[in-house]
């Protein structure tokens, strides 16, 4: 059954469990942050389609994440910053734009792919992971990470989002089910010359 929440359409995409930093300047953000944490609702973090020279308006992807906000700080009177986690993927039905310049759509949950183990053939996925985690500048990351090894779903969302690739790749990869995301994430490396 459908569900009502705010919309946040951003130049990047949040995967399932990934977490999400951002800075609120615009009222009707701070209006968004006031509903979610009063209403303990999430929003949708849903990733801007590229668009073209003739187009008026950027439209979003069919397909975002819903993303709780789970810490918040406030260094300035005009400067809000939030920390979200992303949870399971959903997907627009509709929506539309409110006098304030919120986005309130419909939208429908998509369940969580099933725990899936990691085939032996990606288990070299793991060690880069691994490996990209101990490096320099990786601290914040990490302390923010609930660890979930043996779930290919997990792995591939976390090696997604720490790759340098467009906006619309990272979409591609979000909508992936877990074995071809690690597939794809395989052909990427290879074609960079990272493995």
């Amino acid at each position: 059954m459908p569900v009502e929440l705010i919309l946040f359409p951003l130049n990047n995409v949040l995967y399932p469990e990934g977490i999400l930093s951002l800075q609120i300047l615009e009222p009707r953000h701070l209006s968004m942050v006031s509903h979610c944490c009063r209403e303990q609702k999430p929003f949708v973090a849903i990733s801007l389609r590229e668009t073209n020279n003739s187009d008026k308006l950027a439209l979003f992807n069919p397909i975002g994440t819903l993303a709780t906000i789970i810490n918040f700080d406030m260094p300035s009177t005009n400067l809000l910053k939030i920390k979200c986690r992303g949870k399971e993927k959903a997907k627009i039905i509709s929506h539309q734009t409110q006098e304030n310049g919120l986005i309130i759509a419909q939208i429908k949950s998509l369940p969580p792919p099933s725990a899936t183990e990691i085939p032996a053939k990606y288990h070299f996925l793991i060690h880069i992971l691994e490996h990209h985690l101990q490096r320099d500048g990786m601290e914040k990351y990490r302390q923010h990470l609930e660890e979930d090894w043996d779930n290919s779903d997990w792995l591939g969302c976390r090696l997604s989002e720490l790759l340098p690739i467009s906006q619309q790749q990272h979409y591609a990869l979000l909508i992936m089910e877990p074995l071809e995301r690690l597939e794809k994430l395989k052909d990427i490396m290879k074609n960079k010359g990272w493995i």
